[in-house]
C-alpha cells in the first residue's frame, strides 16, 4: 500500500539494510514518528518567496498561494510596480523567469515584449529523465483544439533500458 505524507519533513535516513527507515515530523512541528518502506518519493513543492516583503502595505495584490498577480505587461496593479519569474503565477523555472524579465523590461522600455509560455520546457528529473513542451491534454481539450495523442513505452527508450539493468 502507499502512504501519502504531505507537509512532514525528514529529519533522519537509514537505508543501510533491505528498505528504508525514515525520521519524520510534521512540517510545522510536532512529533518524530519512524517509517519503514521498500520506497520512498521525496516531492519537494515550491512556493513563491514573497513572504515577509510587505507587498500589501503597497496594495499589490496576490492570489491565495502568494503569488503577485499581473497583467501581459508584468505590472501588478500598483504603479511601477512590476513582478517576474517565480512570484508570478506560471511554471517555477530559471529559463522561463529569464524570458519573463527581458520581456518585463522590453515593455518598460516602451517595446514590445512576448514570451510564448507553450514553448517554455520541463524537465522531470527521473531516471531517465522526462521532459515536455507545449500544451497539456487536458489544456487542448479546455481549448476545443483537436489533436492526436501518440505513445511510447518507456522501456522501448535505449536509455531507460540501460539504466534498468
Amino acid at each position: 500500500s502507499m502512504k501519502f505524507m504531505l507537509k512532514t519533513k525528514v529529519v533522519g535516513v537509514d537505508s543501510s539494510g533491505d528498505g528504508v527507515k525514515l525520521i519524520v515530523e510534521p512540517a510545522e512541528g510536532g512529533e518524530q514518528t519512524t517509517l519503514e518502506a521498500d520506497i520512498v518519493l521525496v516531492s519537494a513543492g515550491r512556493t513563491p518567496f514573497t513572504s515577509g516583503l510587505d507587498l500589501e502595505k503597497i496594495g499589490v495584490e496576490t492570489d491565495k498561494g502568494g503569488r503577485i498577480l499581473v497583467n501581459e505587461r508584468f505590472s501588478t496593479n500598483v504603479s511601477g510596480v512590476y513582478a517576474i519569474g517565480d512570484v508570478i503565477p506560471g511554471p517555477m523555472l530559471a529559463h522561463k523567469a529569464e524570458e519573463d524579465g527581458v520581456a518585463c523590461v522590453e515593455f518598460i522600455a516602451g517595446k514590445h515584449g512576448h514570451v510564448d509560455y507553450d514553448k517554455v520546457p520541463g524537465v522531470v528529473y527521473t531516471h531517465p529523465e522526462v521532459a515536455s513542451v507545449g500544451k497539456t491534454e487536458e489544456q487542448l481539450k479546455k481549448e476545443g483544439v483537436s489533436y492526436n495523442v501518440g505513445k511510447f513505452p518507456f522501456m522501448a527508450n535505449s536509455r531507460a533500458k540501460a539504466i534498468d539493468t
